[in-house]
C-alpha cells in the first residue's frame, strides 16, 4: 500500500511539473533563461521606449527581428518588466495581439506628450520635419495629443536589452507620419510657404518686387496718400510667384513663419473690424503704418509694431528675413510666406529712406 501511494505521488509531481511547464510555454515563455519581473517593475530588466522614424510598424506578430537603429530614436523613457520573461520572448501587434497585450508585461508607459517632447528635442534642432501619409510638412509646434497618438507595437529583448518600439498615429487619417532627417548636404529651400489653417509648410522659391505703401495709384503715377511722409521703395515678396519644390525646409524658416502668423493675427486682431476685413497684406519691410486702395480693390494694411517685437523676442529680423501674412474676408491670417534673405540672394535693392 505504502509503495503504490509513492508511486502515486510521483506520477502527481510529474504532471505538475509537465503542467506548469506547458503554461509558461502557452504564455511565450520558451527555454530555461528567464528574466524576472514584479508588479512594480524594480528589477535588473530596464525596457527601453523607441519610436520608429518612418512611419512604419515593422514587426507583427509572428515577423519580429533585431532591426537596425538608424530607423529609430534615441531612448524615449525607460521602465521595468512587470513579470517573469523568457529572454527570447517576444510578442507583437498583428493576428489578434493588440496594444493592450504587448504592453501587458511593461510596469509603466509613457505619456504621448513626453514621447512628442523627447522627439521633438532629439531631431529638431537637426533640420528634421514631421511628414504626414500625404507628404506635407507638419510643424513641429502641431506635434500634440489633440492630433496625434502613439501606438507602441511591439515587446522585444535585443542585445542591447528589452525593447518597446512605437509609432506615431495621426487621428484624423489613423496612418503613421514620420521623422525626416536630411542628410547635412541636402538642399535647403530658400522659402516657405505656411499654410495656418491646416498647419502645413511648404518649401519653395518667390520672386520679389518693390512697393511704395503710403500712396494710392492714380494711372501712371503714385500720389502719397498724406503728408509729412518721404517717399520710399521697399522690397516685398510677390505672392504670385510661389513655386513649390522638393528641398528640405529649414527649421528656422519654419519658426519664422509661425512666429509671423501669431504676432500678425494678433496685430490684426486690435484693428477696426471693418479694417480686419478689407485687410490684405501686412509686409516685414513695411515701415509706417497706413493702408492704401488701389482701383477700389483690396486694402493693403502695413505696420510697424509687430517687426520689432519679431527681432527681440522669436530671432525674425527683417534684415535677415523677407516675410509676408496674408488676410482673409473675415480677419483673419490664413497664409504665411517667409525667405531667407541670405540664402536667396536678396539685398534691400529697392530699400532707402
Amino acid at each position: 500500500m505504502r509503495k503504490f501511494i509513492r508511486i502515486l505521488c510521483t506520477v502527481l509531481t510529474v504532471v505538475i511539473a509537465f503542467s506548469s511547464v506547458s503554461a509558461l510555454a502557452a504564455q511565450g515563455y520558451v527555454g530555461e533563461d528567464y528574466v524576472k519581473g514584479n508588479s512594480k517593475g524594480n528589477n535588473s530588466a530596464t525596457v527601453s521606449f523607441y519610436i520608429q522614424i518612418n512611419g512604419e510598424q515593422l514587426d507583427t506578430n509572428g515577423n519580429i527581428s533585431g532591426r537596425n537603429s538608424k530607423f529609430y530614436t534615441g531612448v524615449i523613457d525607460k521602465s521595468g518588466l512587470k513579470n517573469s520573461l523568457s529572454a527570447n520572448y517576444s510578442i507583437a501587434i498583428g493576428n489578434g495581439i493588440t496594444e493592450a497585450d504587448v504592453l501587458s508585461n511593461v510596469s509603466s508607459v509613457p505619456q504621448d506628450k513626453k514621447v512628442f517632447d523627447k522627439v521633438a528635442k532629439q531631431y529638431k534642432e537637426k533640420d528634421a520635419y514631421l511628414k504626414s501619409s500625404n507628404g506635407k510638412v507638419i510643424p513641429w509646434s502641431r506635434l500634440t495629443d489633440v492630433y496625434y497618438k502613439v501606438q507602441w507595437y511591439v515587446l522585444k529583448n535585443e542585445d542591447d536589452g528589452w525593447h518597446v518600439d512605437g509609432v506615431i498615429i495621426e487621428r484624423e487619417t489613423d496612418k503613421e507620419i514620420s521623422v525626416v532627417v536630411p542628410e547635412d548636404k541636402a538642399e535647403r529651400a530658400t522659402c516657405v510657404e505656411y499654410d495656418v489653417k491646416k498647419g502645413l509648410f511648404t518649401p519653395g522659391t518667390m520672386g520679389v518686387k518693390a512697393n511704395r505703401p503710403h500712396s494710392v495709384w492714380e494711372g501712371d503715377n503714385d500720389k502719397l496718400v498724406m503728408d509729412g511722409f518721404h517717399d520710399v521703395w521697399y522690397t516685398v515678396l510677390d505672392e504670385s510667384t510661389f513655386k513649390e519644390n522638393s528641398c528640405v525646409v529649414p527649421q528656422k524658416l519654419m519658426d519664422a513663419a509661425t512666429a509671423v502668423a501669431k504676432l500678425a493675427g494678433a496685430r490684426l486682431s486690435e484693428l477696426d473690424i471693418q479694417l480686419q476685413k478689407q485687410f490684405g497684406r501686412i509686409d516685414s519691410q513695411a515701415y509706417k503704418q497706413e493702408y492704401i486702395s488701389r482701383n477700389g480693390k483690396k486694402t493693403l494694411y502695413v505696420t510697424p509694431y509687430i517687426t520689432e517685437r519679431l527681432a527681440s523676442k522669436y530671432d525674425v529680423s527683417k534684415d535677415d528675413y523677407i516675410w509676408l501674412a496674408e488676410g482673409d474676408s473675415q480677419g483673419n491670417i490664413v497664409k504665411v510666406y517667409v525667405m531667407d534673405r541670405n540664402s536667396a540672394n536678396i539685398d534691400n535693392m529697392f530699400d532707402g529712406e
